[in-house]
């Protein structure tokens, strides 16, 4: 019986260790970039985690991925704590880093963001855009879109 409960409190102490060390790692969050209209440039997927950020400064582990042709892009961002976040998502095609516009403010560049399917007119929001991370891995496709 000392044994058993021996081996109950050893096998315990190694599953709250792996738990422990998943949740100090944090997730991983893959995300699907389809639609995508031509093999140009490159696809920077902004990940936020507050309205204040929100595409204008994405976290320091968002991806910037060349786009080599039509087919989907997958990529896993690991290390994200449980929270809320939003993405976006833009194919630069002249490579300038940044969404370019016509001059009524229209984005000239394929781009998209979380949650939402249609581009509003202006600035979306936060909230609209938001996801939660909670206790697993999470993943979400994104189809580009050319206003």
């Amino acid at each position: 019986m000392k044994l058993a409960l021996t081996l109950l409190t050893l096998l315990l102490s190694v599953f709250a260790a792996r738990s422990g060390l998943a949740q100090e790692k944090g997730y991983a969050l893959t995300v699907t970039v389809t639609n995508i209209p031509g093999a140009k440039g490159n696809l920077l997927i902004g990940i936020y985690d507050s309205e204040a950020s929100f595409t204008d400064e994405p976290l320091p582990i968002s991806p910037k991925i060349p786009v080599t042709s039509t087919d989907d892009v997958n990529t896993t961002i690991e290390g994200l704590k449980p929270g809320t976040y939003a993405i976006a998502v833009i194919q630069d095609l002249n490579g300038n880093g940044e969404l370019d516009r016509n001059f009524l403010g229209i984005p000239k560049e394929p781009l998209a963001f979380s949650v939402i399917t249609e581009i509003p007119k202006g600035k979306p929001d936060f909230t609209a855009c938001s996801f939660k991370i909670g206790d697993a891995d999470f993943a979400m496709t994104i189809p580009l879109v050319l206003r």
